[in-house]
C-alpha cells in the first residue's frame, strides 16, 4: 500500500454481547506480541492466523508496522473470546512527535475511541505507549481494534486481552424447548403450507414467565422464519436450522435449542391417479371414451395419434391440433373409502409449441393462473408441472384439458397426475341424474353415491332428508310423473352425513329421439354417419367417448367420419320442451387382412388394401420388385390380420444397406412387439420365410437404425393353411419337399438351400431363412451352419445356367427314369449326390437333374461340399387342424400310437 494513504489496522475477534453487572472470577490475562509478519494465538478453543498485508518492507523485530493506509486490514481474522473484562494495546514511533487514536468496538455496539500522542526520541523511535480499555460488564463477541495514524508510521506492538471465566454468574440457568406440533406436514416439501415453530423458556422443569425468544435461519435458500411468531416459509429443497435463543436478563443466563428441518421437492405420499402415454393407440386414433372420459375436438387440423417421438417420450404421441384443439380427460378422485386431499401434481411433455392446460371442475384452480378456469400455457420443449389446487375428499372428479392454443400444432405425451390419498371424514354428496330441468313424464330417476357402503335417502316433496327418509333403491327408482323436487342424501355410521343434493323438474313433452343414417356395427373406415330428429328447432347435442351427452357436448352439425371404433350417443333438446332419450350407436372398423393375405402392390397402394398401414415410407421403387421403399430410421409397415397365421413370406432387398438394422417383428396385441428376425446384412432379392405362433395378429416390419442405404419389400404373403412336421433321424443333411409348408420342431437348429447355378461347373446351394414354402424343394441340414451358401460341384465338365431352383421335388411315391429328357437324375445319400439308375424317389424328397452331355459317362456321383454325413428325413407327417384318425378298418382312434392310419382320406403312417 501506498505509504501516504490514511490506514486501518483492523483485527478482528468474535463477541456475543452479555448482560448487566454481576459478580465475575477467574479473570486471564492473553497478551499477543508482534515479532513477524504474522502471529498465532490460542484462547478459549479458538485460533487465528494473522497476516500482516505488507511485502515486508519497513519491518523490524518490534512488531508490525502500521502506515498511512486508504482502509482495511494488516490481515486480519476473527479469533473468539468470551466475557472479556479489558482490552490493551501497545504501540511506538520511529518517527518525530505526531498523534493518532485506537478504536475499539465489541459486537454492533457503539466504538469506545481514544486519542493517542506520542513524540519522538533521539534516537527516532519513541517509548512504547498504551490504550486500555476496561468493561465493567464483561462482554462476549467480535472485537474490532482500528489504528488510525494522523502522521509517520506507528508499530503496532502487543495486544492484551483479560478475560474472566464466568465461574462467577449468580444468574440462573435457563433452556429452551422447541415445539414442533405446528409444523402440520410430516414429510416437508416445497410449495405446502410448513406450519409454525414455538418455543418455551424454562428454568429446570418450570417455564419462565414473559421470557421471549429470537428465531433465526441458516439457510433462507430452503426455507425462511419470522423472528418473532416462528412461522416457517418453505423456499426449496434441502436442509435448514432453524435457532430459537432467549437473551437473557438480570436473573436468568441466556439460552439457546436448534430444530432442523428437511425440505424435499416431491411429496414422498403422492400416489399415482392417473397416467398416459399413449402406446395403446394406433397412428390415426382419438382416444375416446374409457374409463377417463376421453374426448379429442379438432381445430386448424385433426387431434390424433402419431407413431413418433418429439417430445423427449416415446412414441407414439398425441397430436394436439393447432388453433383450439384439444384432448381432454375426467379423471375420477372419489373412491369407495377415500379420496384426496390437498394439490393434485400433473406432469407432461410437449414439443416447443403453446399448450394451455385447464380445469372449470368447480371449486379448483390451477397454480398460477391469472383467472381461475384460465388455466397455464407453457411454450417450451420437454416436461412441465401443473398445480391443481382445492381439492378434497369430497372432490368427485377433476376435468383436464389440454388445449393447442397457437397457429402450431403440439405434441403431447407421457402424462402423470399424482395426488395425496385421504381417508373420508364425510360421506360424498349422491348425484342424482337426470339433472334438474324439463323431463318427460315418466322419467326414471337414478341416485348414486361414491361412498362405499353408505345409503342414500330421499324425498320428493322438496323437504331435507333424514335417515327416516325413504331409502332409495335401484329396483324401484322413483318416477316423475309431475313437477317434483327431489332431495337425497348419504349417511354411513362413522361419517358426517353427506351435503344434500336436489333436482327440480317440471314435465313438458320430449322432443324425437335422434337417429343414425348408418346402423351400428361394422362398417369401412371412412363411413360417414348423420343424426336427424323430427323435432323442429331441436338442437342435437353428440359425444363420441360413451358418455352421455348434455348441453355443454359437442353441438352436431355435419356428418360424423368413422375412422376408429366408436360409440356415438345423441340427445335433442329444445327449450320449453324436455330432453329425449339418448340415442346409442356402436361401430367398429373392418380394418384386418382376412387369410390367406396377398400383397404386390406399392406404397400408393397400402391405403386401399385392407390390414396395412404405414408411417414414414420413401416413394416407390417405380415398379421394381420389391416395391416398397425403408429409407429412413423409423419407416415401417404393419399388417393386421384377423385370424391364426402359419407361414408369412416376402421379399426383401438391400440397396447399399451397411452398418444398418432391419427388423421383421410380430405382436399379438399391436402394442408388446417381439423381434421374427433381424436383418444386418441385405443385398439382391431374396425370398423369406418364417412360421409364426398362433396368437399373432400383426407382422411389422421396421427400420430400426439406419446407417447406410435403403431396403425393398414386397410380394408380402400371409397363409394359414396346415403345415408339415419334418423330424431328422439324427444330425445330417437331407432333401425335402412338401405340398404344405415346412414348419421344423423349435428344438432343432437347422438350415435349407435351394439349388440354383451360373455359367461355370458351379451349383450354388442359398440358404433360406425360416420357414420354407410349401412345394419348394431344398436340402435340409439339421443342425446350424456357419456358412450362407455351400457349393455342389460336378466331377467334370459344365453345369449350364438354369432359371431358379434347380431341385425338383416328389409329392407322392414318384418312379423316375435314369435319364430324364436330356437330363440325367442324382439324389442325396451319404452327403453325395448320387446318380439315381431306376427306381422311384420316396414321397417329399427332392433330386437334382444335371444335363446329360455335362455328366462323363462312368460318373455315378457329385459330391456336395458339406463335413457331415447325411441321414435323410426319418418322417414327415402332415398336421391337420382337428384332423380325425381313423384306422383301416374305419373306426375313429382318439389318442393314435404308432402304426398307419387314414387322415383326411390318406394313408399316414405314425412311427
Amino acid at each position: 500500500m501506498k505509504k501516504k494513504l490514511l490506514l486501518k489496522s483492523m483485527l478482528l475477534l468474535c463477541v456475543l454481547i452479555a448482560g448487566t453487572s454481576m459478580a465475575w472470577a477467574d479473570n486471564v490475562t492473553t497478551t499477543y506480541k508482534f515479532t513477524s509478519k504474522s502471529w498465532t494465538a490460542t484462547c478459549n478453543e479458538a485460533s487465528a492466523n494473522w497476516t500482516s498485508g505488507k511485502d515486508g518492507a519497513g519491518f523490524s523485530n518490534d512488531g508490525i508496522q502500521v502506515t498511512t493506509s486508504v482502509s482495511g486490514a494488516n490481515g486480519t481474522s476473527p479469533v473468539s473470546f468470551t466475557n472479556v473484562t479489558k482490552i490493551v494495546a501497545t504501540y511506538n514511533t520511529n518517527k518525530s512527535a505526531g498523534a493518532g487514536s485506537i478504536v475499539a468496538k465489541i459486537g454492533e455496539n457503539t466504538a469506545t475511541s481514544n486519542s493517542v500522542k506520542y513524540s519522538g526520541g533521539s534516537d527516532g523511535r519513541t517509548a512504547n505507549f498504551t490504550t486500555q480499555f476496561d468493561y465493567e460488564t464483561p462482554q462476549s463477541g467480535n472485537v474490532t481494534i482500528t489504528v488510525n495514524t494522523t502522521t509517520n508510521s506507528i508499530y503496532l506492538v502487543s495486544v492484551a486481552i483479560t478475560t474472566s471465566t464466568g465461574s462467577g454468574d449468580t444468574r440462573t440457568a435457563t433452556t429452551v424447548e422447541i415445539d414442533a406440533s405446528g409444523i402440520t406436514n410430516t414429510n416437508r416439501y416445497a410449495s405446502t403450507v410448513a406450519g409454525t415453530l414455538a418455543a418455551v423458556v424454562k428454568s429446570g422443569d418450570t417455564s419462565i414467565e414473559g421470557a421471549a425468544v429470537t428465531w433465526s435461519g441458516d439457510n433462507d435458500e430452503v426455507a425462511t422464519i419470522n423472528e418473532s411468531t416462528g412461522a416457517v416459509t418453505l423456499v426449496g429443497a434441502g436442509s435448514v436450522n432453524f435457532t430459537a435463543s432467549y437473551a437473557g436478563d438480570e436473573d436468568y443466563q441466556p439460552s439457546s435449542e436448534t430444530y432442523q428441518m428437511t425440505v424435499t421437492n416431491d411429496n414422498p405420499n403422492l400416489e399415482t391417479i392417473w397416467s398416459e402415454d399413449f402406446s395403446s393407440y394406433d397412428k390415426g386414433d382419438a382416444p375416446d371414451g374409457g374409463d377417463y372420459n376421453y374426448a379429442c375436438t379438432n381445430g386448424g387440423g385433426t387431434t390424433q395419434i402419431y407413431t413418433s417421438a418429439t417430445t423427449g417420450g416415446e412414441s407414439p404421441e398425441l397430436l394436439v391440433a393447432k388453433n383450439n384443439g384439444t384432448f381432454s380427460a375426467t379423471v375420477p378422485l372419489l373412491k369407495s373409502n377415500y379420496g384426496y386431499s390437498g394439490d393434485l401434481v400433473l406432469t407432461y411433455k410437449t414439443n416447443a409449441n403453446a399448450l394451455n392446460v385447464k380445469t372449470k371442475t368447480e371449486g379448483i384452480t390451477v397454480d398460477g393462473e391469472a383467472e381461475a378456469g384460465k388455466g397455464v400455457t407453457f411454450s417450451t420443449y420437454g416436461e412441465h408441472t401443473v398445480i391443481f389446487k382445492g381439492v378434497t375428499t369430497t372432490t368427485d372428479n377433476i376435468t383436464i384439458e389440454f388445449t393447442a392454443t397457437s397457429g402450431s400444432n403440439v405434441r403431447l405425451d407421457d402424462i402423470v397426475l399424482k395426488g395425496e390419498r385421504a381417508e373420508l371424514t364425510m360421506v360424498a354428496t349422491p348425484v342424482i341424474t337426470p339433472a334438474s330441468g324439463i323431463v318427460a313424464s315418466g322419467t326414471e330417476v337414478t341416485m348414486t353415491c361414491a361412498t362405499d357402503g353408505a345409503t342414500i335417502y330421499y324425498t320428493v316433496d322438496g323437504s331435507d332428508p333424514t335417515a327416516s327418509s325413504t331409502a332409495y333403491d335401484p329396483a324401484n327408482k322413483p318416477t316423475i310423473t309431475a313437477n317434483t323436487t327431489i332431495k337425497a342424501i348419504g349417511i354411513k355410521e362413522g361419517l358426517t352425513n353427506s351435503a344434500v343434493a336436489t333436482a327440480t323438474y317440471t314435465l313438458a313433452e320430449p322432443c324425437a329421439t335422434p337417429t343414425f343414417s348408418v346402423a351400428e356395427g361394422e362398417v369401412e373406415k371412412g363411413t360417414t354417419v348423420t343424426i336427424k330428429t323430427t323435432t323442429a328447432g331441436a338442437t342435437i347435442y353428440y359425444t363420441v367417448n360413451g358418455s352421455t351427452p348434455t348441453a355443454s357436448s359437442l353441438v352436431y352439425s355435419s356428418a360424423i367420419t368413422i375412422n376408429t371404433p366408436m360409440t356415438i350417443k345423441a340427445i335433442a333438446m329444445k327449450d320449453g320442451m324436455a330432453n329425449s332419450q339418448v340415442a346409442v350407436a356402436t361401430y367398429t372398423i373392418i380394418d384386418y387382412a382376412t387369410l390367406p393375405f396377398s400383397f404386390a402392390g406399392g406404397k400408393s397402394a397400402i391405403d386401399a388394401t385392407t390390414g396395412l398401414t404405414q408411417e414414414g415410407l420413401g416413394s416407390d421403387y417405380s415398379g421394381a420388385n420389391p416395391p416398397l421403399k425403408f429409407d429412413g430410421t423409423g419407416d415401417n409397415v404393419v399388417l393386421k390380420i384377423n385370424e391364426a397365421p402359419r407361414i408369412l413370406t416376402f421379399d426383401i432387398k438391400g440397396n447399399s444397406f451397411n452398418g444398418s438394422t432391419f427388423k421383421v417383428q410380430t405382436s399379438a396385441n399391436g402394442v408388446d412387439y417381439e423381434d421374427l428376425h433381424v436383418y444386418t446384412t441385405l443385398g439382391d432379392t431374396q425370398t423369406d420365410a418364417f412360421a409364426l405362433e398362433d396368437d399373432v395378429r400383426y407382422i411389422k416390419w421396421i427400420y430400426t437404425e439406419k446407417s447406410a442405404g435403403n431396403v425393398g419389400i414386397g410380394n408380402i404373403r400371409v397363409n394359414n393353411v396346415d403345415v408339415a412336421n419334418v423330424k431328422f433321424a439324427a444330425s445330417g443333411y437331407a432333401t425335402y419337399c412338401s405340398p404344405l409348408p415346412l414348419d421344423l420342431a423349435t428344438t432343432f437348429d437347422y438350415s435349407a438351400w435351394i439349388v440354383t447355378a451360373t455359367e461355370s461347373t458351379t451349383v450354388t446351394f442359398i440358404r433360406i431363412r425360416g420357414a420354407v414354402p410349401p412345394g419348394t424343394p431344398v436340402v435340409l441340414y439339421g443342425e446350424s451352419f456357419g456358412g450362407e451358401t455351400a457349393t455342389l460341384n460336378a466331377a467334370t465338365g459344365t453345369i449350364p445356367a438354369v432359371a431358379g431352383n434347380m431341385l425338383k421335388g416328389t409329392l407322392e411315391a414318384t418312379y423316375v427314369e435314369t435319364v430324364e429328357g436330356d437330363y440325367t437324375n442324382f439324389g442325396l445319400s451319404g452327403g453325395i449326390f448320387k446318380k439315381i439308375s431306376s427306381g422311384t424317389i420316396p414321397a417329399n424328397k427332392a433330386y437334382l437333374p444335371i444335363r446329360t452331355e455335362k455328366v462323363p459317362a462312368g460318373d455315378a456321383r457329385l459330391t456336395i461340399v458339406f463335413s457331415d454325413e447325411t441321414t435323410g428325413i426319418a418322417e414327415v407327417r402332415s398336421i391337420t387342424i382337428d384332423a380325425a384318425y381313423y384306422n383301416l378298418k374305419g373306426q375313429k382312434v382318439e389318442k393314435p400310437g404308432k402304426g398307419l392310419y387314414i387322415v383326411n382320406g390318406k394313408k399316414t403312417l405314425i412311427k
